[in-house]
């Protein structure tokens, strides 16, 4: 069982919607998935109730306090609840943070393409190679990627620029999260790779030729989950 955790200091980097993707990108390949939202606001888990998402292979779940975690994923890991976990955290620092790093196999940093979002970033990243410093088993900890959130099809040149110096400061995915109108349609309708299925299948025939912008935003987050995977 793989414990896959975004974690960023600031809200607003893309971190429920990639969450979300990752989780259809498991599903998609026939994974159990837990996911776990510890953001007090608890959006995946209204998401979750408001469209009635309730699968075999997958639940979601609120985590009132980091404490609870641990009882969690040794129930999940004991019942094979899941293949793989996921876990929303909340925008901000705070000592939390070192419990679920602990108990996570990688962590995904979502950066929007700013200069704002790239100091944050670095905020982030420097509180992971302070832990690395702190434990006695670094290899012990996850390991740590950043992935490119919200990158319009036609960049600005200010987001190329912050892009270009992300990739000069951080462990960085090759693939990038691009802004797609198809995360959107995520938050009102349900999961992806359903939502593409659903075009492909609809009875409209006009419908079924925007499948395949759905299926490009399952296969980037296929992309993105292999990557985190590999990552050492």
């Amino acid at each position: 069982m793989k414990v896959i955790t975004a974690l960023a200091r600031k809200g607003g980097c893309g971190k429920t919607s990639l969450i979300r993707a990752l989780t259809s990108a498991a599903l998609s390949n026939e994974s159990k998935c837990l996911v776990l939202d510890a953001d007090p606001q608890l959006s995946l888990v209204r998401w979750a109730n408001r469209l009635e998402i309730k699968r075999d292979n997958l639940t979601v779940l609120p985590i009132s306090a980091v404490e609870e975690l641990d009882g969690i994923l040794d129930a999940a890991h004991d019942e094979r609840m899941a293949d793989t976990v996921f876990i929303d955290t909340k925008g901000e620092a705070g000592p939390w943070a070192d419990y679920v790093v602990e108990q996570s196999d990688h962590i995904v940093c979502p950066m929007v393409p700013t200069e704002t979002d790239l100091d944050i970033t670095a905020d982030t990243f420097n509180y992971y190679c302070e832990a690395r410093k702190r434990t006695e088993d670094p290899d012990g900890l996850p390991s740590f990627s950043v992935v490119l959130t919200r990158m319009p099809s036609r960049p600005r040149k200010s987001q190329v620029l912050a892009a270009r110096q992300a990739y000069e400061r951080f462990p960085i995915l090759d693939e990038m999260f691009l802004e797609r109108s198809q995360h959107w349609d995520v938050d009102r309708e349900g999961l992806l790779h359903e939502l593409a299925e659903r075009r492909e299948t609809s009875h409209n025939p006009l419908m079924r030729p925007h499948a395949r912008l759905y299926r490009d935003a399952l296969q980037e987050a296929r992309t993105i989950l292999e990557q985190l995977e590999a990552a050492k």
